[in-house]
């Protein structure tokens, strides 16, 4: 524990950009989360839709993309190297895996939104089986391409300054020492601080990957563009399919700008700065510990880190759009379960991060650290209500409520009835048969009406 401590302690120096990285790194752990839940959530809205489905499984895909930092929050070093053995399985397999499949997808929205040039891939019995045979087929194309010269890690490497050599020394994790790993070293030259970093060979075929999902991504955007002008022209097809489309390409809108800002940094802002050379993840090693590092070497380093960000800010933007499209016409409640879901989730990892921290803690100073578990379990019992109240004001802060239209239909007749400050039997009755009719749930409606009510008194007082 201690060991431990002492490393997140030592990545908040200036060499490491004052834990720069690991927040990035939470961050792009919070929109994995996000998009797991999101995706659960489209999927079990209607478990038989086969839009839900696809959409579920894109969320998934896209969800690991945006996780390739995720892992470096984890402790990282040589001593380490058994957690990371599990740690880079998940970073290169998952993530390449789902970069492939999520191409894959892209290609396949012509199943699923109606674009007339290709309205021939617009069929139900395409729909019923695209959705789980694209991750079989990109699942497939990754165990081919893994195996490959470009895409396969050969050799691997820790970098490593104890503070008791004049210069750093590799430590072979797997394969052997290369010539780049040797020139990295070179680069550091004499041990400004102590650090013990991982070093790979980095295939080209794997950078060709990851760089080609901004592209893909604006091929996907017209496909939207196309599917959103057709259904308008479409006087037989519903409104909400317009809604749909239209909503999903502002979702990919976003994340083609947001993809292109990050494929632009990389291939065109950091090698202007590097003198016309591309910038790879070893060359940051001697940007960030390199005992004659310049200004433009920490601006460098700055920029590499801001815009491994993106991709996750991007992905984001994107799930958001996607449950507003998918969503908004046929799941009732969606926000108030997520909100839920947000709300338990939060409290839960709350309550067990502390109690983790609270027993390692009275385990070192009294010798029996259940008890600090224990202490905090009653501690976060008894403050439980406000605990959930103020996690739940920030995801309804975050979540904002939304009707749908038979709500809506039943807040005007509510909003009429009130306006006198009461209801009659008469207008009861009459809200009472439209709830009716409109299949809302006693639970939502009184939801519904304290909304209003809470609106209406802040107006007031206003």
């Amino acid at each position: 524990m201690g060991d431990i401590l002492a490393y997140y302690l030592s990545v908040f120096d200036a060499d490491s950009m004052y834990g720069y990285r690991h927040i990035i790194s939470l961050f792009s752990a919070v929109i994995l989360i996000w998009m797991l839940g999101l995706s659960y959530l489209v999927f079990k809205a209607n478990p038989k839709g086969l839009e839900n489905r696809f959409m579920a499984i894109l969320l998934i895909c896209e969800g690991f993309k945006a996780s390739w930092l995720v892992v470096d929050f984890f402790p990282s070093g040589s001593e380490y190297k058994e957690l990371w053995s599990y740690l880079w399985f998940i970073r290169i397999e998952f993530i390449f895996f789902a970069s492939i499949t999520s191409v894959l997808l892209y290609f396949s929205f012509p199943v699923y939104y109606r674009v007339n040039k290709l309205k021939f891939l617009y069929k139900e019995k395409y729909q019923k089986h695209v959705w789980y045979i694209v991750p079989i087929l990109g699942l497939l194309i990754w165990m081919l391409l893994r195996v490959q010269d470009g895409f396969r890690f050969d050799n691997a490497a820790w970098l490593v300054c104890d503070g008791t050599t004049t210069y750093p020394v590799l430590e072979s994790w797997w394969g052997g020492i290369t010539e780049t790993m040797n020139s990295t070293k070179d680069a550091v030259g004499t041990c400004s601080n102590e650090f013990n970093i991982l070093i790979v060979d980095e295939p080209q075929g794997l950078w060709v990957i990851a760089l080609s999902q901004a592209p893909v991504s604006i091929i996907a955007l017209l496909l939207f563009r196309s599917a959103m002008k057709d259904s308008l022209r479409e006087k037989t097809l519903e409104k909400k399919n317009s809604l749909t489309n239209r909503s999903l390409y502002i979702g990919f809108l976003g994340k083609v700008i947001i993809g292109m800002i990050y494929t632009l940094t990389l291939v065109a802002l950091l090698p202007l700065l590097n003198g016309g050379e591309f910038v790879t993840f070893a060359q940051n090693i001697k940007f960030q510990f390199g005992a004659d590092a310049t200004v433009l070497d920490r601006i460098k380093l700055f920029l590499w880190t801001t815009s491994l960000a993106l991709p996750a800010i991007g992905i984001g933007f994107e799930a958001l759009m996607f449950v507003h499209a998918t969503l908004k016409d046929t799941a009732f409640g969606i926000d108030q379960n997520l909100r839920k879901t947000f709300t338990n989730t939060m409290f839960a990892g709350l309550g067990a991060t502390l109690f983790i921290i609270c027993s390692e803690l009275v385990e070192n100073f009294l010798g029996f650290g259940l008890l600090g578990g224990v202490v905090l379990g009653i501690g976060l019992f008894m403050v439980r209500k406000p605990v959930i109240g103020a996690i739940y004001g920030f995801s309804n802060y975050l979540i904002p409520s939304e009707f749908n239209q038979q709500e809506i239909e039943y807040l005007k007749l509510f909003e009429k009835s009130i306006k006198d400050g009461k209801i009659t039997d008469n207008e009861r009755m009459l809200l009472d048969s439209l709830t009716a009719a409109y299949g809302i749930s006693e639970h939502r409606i009184a939801e519904i009406e304290n909304s209003f009510l809470v609106k209406l008194s802040d107006n007031e007082s206003e």
